[in-house]
């Protein structure tokens, strides 16, 4: 015996939970002050640091589960699962340390989200000119 219903499953959704439940399937969007950070002409054996600021650009709230340097000379400092509201603003701080890195040095720190892109890769550049041993 085959049984059927004229009810779809989405009928069955209380239209109050509908626009919570399509507000959890949305993404956030993180949106950054720059991307990009050219440290110019520096010595080696400095640990220079900039920050990249954004600001939560979605009406869902922003988790930025990790945040990971191209190398164990770029170290980024962030909020690690703590939810950024809509329109709240944070900082990744980027730490890059120059030690036994002379000449031009391009780095990237690759930030991980709930975003519909998954993330974003933040970049650092630097010339660093060589010790004179």
């Amino acid at each position: 015996m085959i049984f059927g219903c004229n009810e779809s499953a989405s009928s069955k959704i209380n239209p109050d939970n509908k626009l919570s439940i399509q507000k959890e399937n949305n993404y956030a969007e993180i949106t950054f002050d720059k991307v990009f950070h050219d440290f110019g002409f520096i010595n080696e054996g400095e640990i220079v640091e900039t920050i990249f600021k954004f600001t939560n650009t979605s009406e869902n709230d922003l988790y930025i589960t990790d945040a990971i340097g191209s190398c164990g000379c770029t170290v980024p400092k962030y909020p690690k699962n703590v939810p950024i509201r809509p329109g709240e603003t944070g900082e990744i701080e980027v730490n890059f340390d120059t030690n036994g890195r002379p000449d031009l040095q391009q780095k990237m720190v690759k930030v991980s989200a709930n975003t519909s892109s998954g993330g974003k890769l933040l970049r650092i550049q630097a010339f660093v000119e060589p010790k004179i041993n």
